[in-house]
């Protein structure tokens, strides 16, 4: 498998505040007739490739730099793949490197036992954990419950309920507030418009997310 099929696209989370780029999401992207899409398989890199698109990504962000990647459920019950990352954040400790842990349909059942025995083993070596998509799909409350505790941030997707604006605002600002209880930082994602930004300096969201702000892009 060549590193040229596959690269990490770079996308800034910002510090609505002061308006300074407070991390960078690394999307994974796959080379399909002369165009970066989304992987239809994810399951298809082996978590030593995966975990050598990641390094060299890092070594082309600034030092100190707060580096987020996607994993999914399956993904992230995988020690393999646990593993190789805990090894990138060992060879590269001036970088806060942190999973996301997103909402994508897997044909494997996820037990929240598993969840949570991963969570545990991830932020005992040195990872941080965040929730994404949070509020979507199987990504619920009662799911993510468990694992909470060893969470420092929770993401919420508002590109995701474009068509259910009052769904959107009562769910955004229930994981808002959870977050704000449990002194975790919030991230609201999918910010698009002027319209979107309001949504947020309504609510005085802290950190945000989106093509408002930057676009995913090549960056080496």
């Amino acid at each position: 498998m060549e590193n040229k099929k596959y690269c990490l696209l770079r996308q800034a989370c910002y510090d609505l505040e002061y308006g300074m780029v407070d991390g960078y999401e690394l999307l994974l992207r796959e080379l399909v007739n002369d165009e970066w899409q989304v992987p239809t398989n994810f399951s298809l890199l082996s978590p030593d490739f995966f975990a050598e698109l990641v390094s060299e990504a890092m070594e082309h962000l600034p030092s100190k730099s707060r580096i987020m990647v996607n994993l999914d459920h399956e993904q992230f019950v995988d020690r393999k793949m646990l593993d190789a990352l805990i090894k990138v954040h060992n060879q590269m400790p001036d970088y806060t490197l942190t999973i996301e842990l997103t909402e994508r349909a897997n044909t494997k059942m996820i037990m929240d036992v598993e969840l949570l025995r991963s969570a545990m083993y991830a932020t005992s070596n040195g990872l941080k954990l965040s929730l994404d998509d949070v509020g979507t799909g199987v990504n619920q409350f009662e799911m993510l419950k468990p694992i909470l505790p060893f969470v420092s941030e929770l993401k919420f997707a508002l590109q995701n309920f474009k068509a259910e604006l009052k769904q959107a605002y009562n769910k955004l600002y229930f994981w808002q507030q959870l977050a704000n209880f449990q002194g975790k930082k919030f991230v609201l994602e999918g910010i698009e418009t002027e319209e979107d930004l309001v949504v947020a300096q309504q609510l005085a969201v802290g950190y945000g997310q989106g093509f408002y702000y930057d676009r995913p892009q090549q960056f080496y």
